[in-house]
């Protein structure tokens, strides 16, 4: 999966390079508004990821976009998310103290639609302050678990299948190059033949160029 994830993002963005506009002396002498022949064409981003199951799971974000239009990204996103969990409600039992540890990784693709935002730019800042948008992503997530008691030892899992997510979020433009984002996910994994549903919060940082 994640080789058709990053053959479907290179195919894709060689198809947006391949369909830009390229500037020529024989085009017309009237010319292009600016905010329509300018804009950024890459993204890198990266911040703090929580994604909730599993007693919550705690970790980072790190991605990357494609502009194919002034309001239409296509971008892939990271996710490695942690927790260490002591379960202390048996440790007087003959059970004995159990520590439960579980690792989510997420590799996802897909477009982002931005709509414009509320509070233009003042100053040195172009475009829009406030830039609320929509997201759909699809990949594939892997889930290591690992289960440690004194009576049985350790237990341990891993399984990788199918996710997609559904969500948006907004960015606050602080300069020309540079945004803070929220994002708000609904993500739906697909481990051991079953669904589960999580939520999937990221604070972070973009960079545009």
């Amino acid at each position: 999966m994640q080789i058709v994830c990053a053959v479907l993002f290179i195919a894709l963005s060689l198809m947006a390079y391949a369909q830009s506009p390229q500037q020529s002396t024989a085009q017309s002498q009237t010319p292009t508004p600016k905010s329509e022949q300018e804009f950024y064409r890459w993204e890198l981003s990266g911040g703090y990821s929580h994604v909730t199951g599993y007693q919550g799971l705690d970790g980072y974000n790190v991605g990357g976009s494609l502009f194919l239009a002034p309001k239409l990204s296509l971008g892939v996103n990271y996710d490695g998310v942690y927790d260490t969990t002591s379960l202390g409600a048996f440790a007087l039992t003959n059970v004995g103290l159990l520590v439960s540890k579980a690792h989510l990784q997420d590799l996802l693709t897909g477009p982002r639609i931005y709509f414009p935002g509320l509070f233009k730019g003042k100053g040195n800042i172009k475009g829009h302050i406030l830039n609320p948008f929509v997201e759909t992503q699809f990949g594939e997530s892997h889930l290591y678990s690992k289960l440690t008691g004194p009576t049985f030892g350790t237990t341990t899992s891993s399984d990788t299948e199918f996710t997609w997510l559904l969500g948006g979020g907004a960015e606050f433009t602080f300069s020309n190059h540079f945004a803070a984002r929220i994002n708000t996910d609904f993500l739906r994994t697909h481990f051991v033949d079953s669904g589960q549903s999580h939520l999937r919060i990221i604070l972070g940082v973009v960079s545009k160029f």
